[in-house]
């Protein structure tokens, strides 16, 4: 479905399918097209008014008018087209509480479609509206004619019309607002803007002001902004305010292009102006974008004078306001649509903030009418039955919505907005069901139904730590629960992250936007201070990332970054609030070690201090990648079993999408099917192309402790070949890591199957043949190779190694580890006879692998109809995978998880309805059968548990959820 394609590809589809402006009417040549009549008014061509060119047609109209258009240009095939419909700009004088009606009619002059318009408005409006979506015109009509009728109760008015066009070609995109309604029910990409604008401005309980809190936050806000001047000899707040005088320089260049002009009526003459939907020419002429002013001139305006007193910077920005109401940037506008708009407003939100007590009373209304559309604040008076928020809504508006409320006239307004605010953010920053955003049970954050660590979800961690900084110690402060997530968040954003960089399977289509945490740094420091005291593990995780000499150029770069496009971030306040937790006695943390699986991500971490690694797969819950027309086109193969490493040592890594020469078919660790370039960027197999999910539950991982851990997913591609599975799993040791891998399947007999032991971009390689196998390096790892046919392919410096399945297998197999400290000896030993490593099944049906030395056996069950009569995890009720340890005191420690959600999914991410999407979870009974008998706890929850001593079995039962690991305790009963 087409509300699923990435942002790109969006914008680029938007302006391809606005652009057939051939048939336009733009009214440039000067002449009323001589078949339009108006039955009492007058038509002429009009300089005064034009969204386009310099002229647009003028309609003087008068009581119960009507304009005929006989056979308009291009409305034969808008008529034929699901899509067709009529794309025009109108601009009203005078607003009155009546409509316009565009009626269409057949060759019988009967009405077969019609579009009502309510002309309560001044300035510019845009409609796009499609003939059978939205005015339920029936297939396989046609259209004649158009009729334009006027009010019936007004005497008479002057509207204005210009780029008229009907089109086959409607965007998808199109909304309703104030003027005129379309048949749109799915809110889940463009939101419910006019439901929201109507929502009523109340709340059960308001929470009062006291000890006028309210102007502790509007002060907190304004420090944010401007700085407060106590860190202003620190070096990095220095660095931060030369760098935004730059900005504020270029702001001002930019600026010098608009002139300040107003027509008698007080109404700006400024040149017309676009919303991003636009495309970037019409009929010939640049489209000059509300955006291109937003991110470049008015906040560069509102800084320049808040600290500068340039009152001419002042008089430009208030100027802007005015332009941008006439030009349709205004409460109940949609200007065809906000899809995007909203997320590309900060310039506008921001400076309305630093200039409000300098506009009229008019224009201070005007905006903060404006600025409730825009943030769409009513959805903080319709809460929905769930919690979560879409990470867009987050870092685009969540501080334009505390904006609004801070601005309110009344306090008693103030009051009521803030409460809801309050609350708004509270369930924003919940953990969310289902496949909806942003924070998952496990900390993972989501953004387009999926993991998205490059991009939206930091930012949106950003976005709720500045609030609840901004909110902390008043009456408005975020709850306990949503501090604990935004803590929880960060510390496991900063735990996934090796250096600065997330994992590889998490980037979403920006495959080279790894490096990410120092982006968050503030964030750190805005929840740290957020307590009643600075909270210790948050400030010792910043300092450990703010002291790393691996990390000085990279936050150095940060605070040289300031910009006002997406989300404004770069303030001096920012940085002033970074320098005082840094002041701060708390001592750094240790670098971070240990494992976590993330169910929410498909996502292994396992990490010493040495090297870290990702190791990620897709499922039912999952999806394997994200990409558009020019983003991350070949990526396919990123949630393939993909083993990202990185040598923190050395700084080398596996993952080198930036190398001209990288092989996105050579993913390390992945199961692939090596293909030419143009099927892999093929997008066939699904309508989206991307975000895949598979029909296998199976995908799991288990965290025992921090240095032994596993992953195990069974691998299915139901998009690009539905016969290409395999069984994948890791098995994490002190030493090393054992990857085993059975029934490779798939019927293509055209392409090779590999799996990939490394790709390199260093000469430091090596490959060597014995008896039981291969031993080979890279510039970090060793690989030992049991078996198999292991290929390498060296072109300069560049080498590829992998395992060769050949083509077309039925039931391939692997068996290889990856040793840390490169041991040749370790390595023989491990592929020899007297290997520590025990493989006990690896079919099907099951993985199990015993490390023998330290008493640890590995299962990833499969098929939970077999029994495994020599193990002592005899039996499962459902798949699921353990770690079995033998304590020194002869019991046992058993973690399981068991992953399946147990909630509805899709063939791809745009199948999914909104109600699909926030489906919850649902527990189960999961229950082992053990040999022998024992008394069993956890110390998570409670667990039934029953013995058979006649059999000589324990029956545990355990209700699992959401993928979660959990610990059973197993002591040797009394017989």
């Amino acid at each position: 479905m087409k509300k699923n394609i990435s942002t790109a590809i969006l914008l680029i589809s938007l302006a391809i399918s606005q652009s057939a402006f051939s048939q336009i009417y733009s009214f440039e040549n000067g002449i009323v097209p001589e078949d339009w009549k108006a039955d009492k008014g007058t038509l002429s061509i009009s300089s005064e008014k034009y969204k386009s060119g310099t002229q647009s047609l003028q309609i003087n109209w008068k009581q119960g008018d009507i304009l005929t258009i006989p056979s308009p240009a291009g409305i034969s095939e808008a008529c034929k087209s699901k899509n067709g419909g009529m794309n025009v700009w109108i601009y009203n004088e005078s607003p009155i509480k009546e409509k316009i009606v565009f009626s269409f009619r057949n060759e019988a002059e009967k009405e077969v479609c019609q579009l009502p318009f309510l002309l309560n408005f001044k300035g510019w409006r845009c409609i796009w509206a499609k003939f059978q979506g939205d005015m339920n015109m029936p297939s396989k009509s046609s259209i004649q004619s158009v009729e334009i009728q006027f009010p019936q109760h007004t005497q008479k008015g002057v509207t204005y019309i210009d780029l008229l066009e009907f089109t086959p070609k409607v965007s998808w995109q199109n909304m309703s607002d104030a003027q005129y309604k379309v048949n749109r029910t799915d809110y889940s990409l463009i939101p419910d803007f006019t439901g929201y604008r109507n929502a009523i401005p109340k709340v059960e309980k308001v929470i009062t002001d006291k000890d006028d809190q309210i102007t502790v936050i509007t002060n907190r806000l304004t420090a944010w902004y401007l700085g407060s001047e106590q860190q202003s000899s620190e070096k990095w707040v220095k660095m931060r305010k030369e760098n935004e005088k730059v900005f504020i320089q270029n702001g001002l260049k930019a600026a010098q292009k608009i002139k300040i002009q107003y027509n008698e009526d007080r109404t700006p003459k400024g040149e017309p102006l676009f919303p991003m939907g636009a495309p970037s020419t019409i009929d010939g002429i640049e489209a000059k974008k509300f955006r291109t002013i937003n991110e470049n001139i008015l906040l560069p305006l509102a800084l320049d004078y808040r600290k500068n007193k340039n009152a001419q910077s002042l008089k430009k920005a208030l100027y802007i306001y005015d332009w941008f109401n006439d030009q349709g940037w205004a409460d109940g506008s949609s200007m065809g649509t906000l899809c995007f708009e909203k997320l590309r407003s900060s310039g506008y939100f921001h400076s309305f903030f630093l200039l409000k007590d300098q506009l009229s009373p008019e224009q201070l209304e005007r905006e903060l009418q404006s600025l409730n559309w825009f943030t769409m604040f009513g959805i903080c008076y319709q809460l929905p039955s769930h919690p979560g928020e879409v990470a867009d809504n987050l870092r685009a508006l969540a501080i334009p919505k505390l904006i609004y409320t801070l601005s309110q006239n009344k306090i008693q307004e103030r009051e009521v907005a803030l409460t809801a605010f309050k609350h708004y953010m509270d369930n924003a920053l919940g953990i969310a069901p289902g496949f909806f955003g942003t924070f998952k049970a496990d900390f993972s954050g989501y953004h387009h139904r999926g993991p998205y660590n490059s991009a939206y979800y930091p930012h949106a961690l950003y976005a709720g730590a500045l609030i609840a900084y901004l909110l902390h110690d008043t009456p408005y402060a975020l709850s306990e629960t949503t501090l604990h997530n935004l803590k929880q968040g960060l510390l496991t954003f900063r735990f996934f992250c090796a250096g600065l960089d997330v994992p590889a399977g998490t980037v979403g289509r920006f495959p080279k936007g790894q490096q990410i945490l120092e982006t968050l740094l503030p964030a750190f420091a805005y929840t740290a201070l957020s307590f009643k005291e600075p909270d210790k593990e948050l400030t010792a995780a910043f300092k450990r990332i703010l002291e790393s000499s691996d990390n000085k150029q990279a936050i150095t770069e940060y605070i040289s970054n300031v910009n006002s496009n997406l989300a404004y971030t770069s303030t001096v306040g920012e940085i002033e609030l970074m320098a005082q937790l840094a002041s701060t006695s708390i001592t750094k943390e240790k670098p971070v070690t240990g494992t976590l699986f993330m169910p929410y991500s498909g996502l292994l971490v396992a990490k010493d201090s040495l090297f870290h690694f990702n190791i990620k797969g897709f499922s039912r819950y999952i999806w394997d990648f994200e990409s558009s027309a020019t983003e991350n086109t070949k990526g396919r193969y990123l949630a393939y079993g993909q083993i990202e490493y990185f040598d923190l040592k050395n700084r080398h890594k596996s993952f080198n999408p930036q190398e001209p020469d990288f092989d996105w078919n050579y993913i390390p660790g992945a199961t692939t099917k090596v293909l030419p370039d143009k099927i892999l960027q093929d997008k066939g197999g699904s309508s989206s192309g991307h975000r895949n999910f598979s029909d296998e539950t199976f995908l799991t991982g288990v965290y025992a402790s921090d240095k032994n851990a596993m992953f195990s997913f069974r691998m299915h591609d139901i998009t690009y070949d539905q016969s290409f599975r395999a069984n994948k799993s890791v098995f994490v040791f002190e030493d090393f890591l054992f990857c085993l891998g059975s029934d490779i399947q798939t019927k293509d007999k055209r392409y090779p199957t590999v799996t990939t032991l490394f790709q390199s971009f260093s000469r430091n390689t090596g490959e060597e043949r014995i008896p039981e196998g291969y031993i080979l390096t890279d510039p970090s790892l060793m690989y030992a190779v049991k078996g198999g046919a292991v290929r390498t392919s060296c072109e300069g410096s560049h080498t590829r190694a992998y395992i060769e399945h050949g083509n077309a297998p039925e039931a391939a197999k692997y068996h290889y580890y990856i040793l840390k400290n490169k041991n040749k000896v370790l390595a023989r030993q491990l592929l020899s006879n007297e290997s520590p490593i025990e493989v006990i099944a690896q079919d099907n049906d099951a993985h199990i692998v015993t490390h023998k030395t330290k008493e640890i056996t590995c299962g990833a069950l499969f098929n939970a109809q077999k029994t495994y009569d020599g193990q002592l995890v005899s039996q499962v009720n459902i798949p699921l995978s353990y770690i079995l340890e033998k304590q020194k005191d002869n019991s046992f420690k058993l973690s399981v998880c068991e992953p399946d959600m147990r909630r509805i999914s899709h063939a791809h991410m745009g199948l999914l309805t909104e109600e699909d999407v926030i489906q919850q979870e649902k527990p189960y009974d999961t229950r082992l059968t053990i040999n022998g008998l024992y008394n069993v706890k956890s110390p998570q929850k409670p667990v039934e548990v029953s013995l058979d001593r006649e059999k000589d079995k324990t029956y545990i039962t355990i209700s699992t959820i959401r993928g979660e690991n959990y610990t059973l305790l197993l002591q040797q009963a009394d017989n």
